[in-house]
């Protein structure tokens, strides 16, 4: 059980994208992997967990953690922004039928 623990820590670093040879891929990232241990690693449940680690929607979830601050600093600037882009249109409309 040991060993699938220190697989599934080096596993969680590796980011791999999917395709058809994820298996082989996997294997690749994770270093001295005997054959028997190939077998027990692979299962479902670790396939499951691998790819919704990877998946796009976890990894942006990830990336809004760890920086919660800069994502917060763009939201307040595209609103910002979205306002600013409002007020000009308007008046650009409301000064021609002045």
């Amino acid at each position: 059980m040991d060993n699938v623990n220190k697989y599934l820590k080096i596993a969680k670093d590796a980011v791999i994208e999917p395709e058809a040879e994820i298996d082989d891929r996997i294997i690749d990232r994770i270093s001295n992997v005997d054959e028997m241990d190939r077998e027990r690693i692979l299962d479902d449940k670790f396939m499951e967990f691998f790819k919704k680690n990877n998946s796009r929607l976890y990894l942006m979830i990830q990336k809004l953690r760890s920086h919660p601050g800069f994502f917060t600093f763009l939201f307040v600037l595209s609103v910002i922004i979205i306002v600013a882009m409002a007020g000009f249109i308007k008046s650009l409309l409301s000064g021609d039928k002045e």
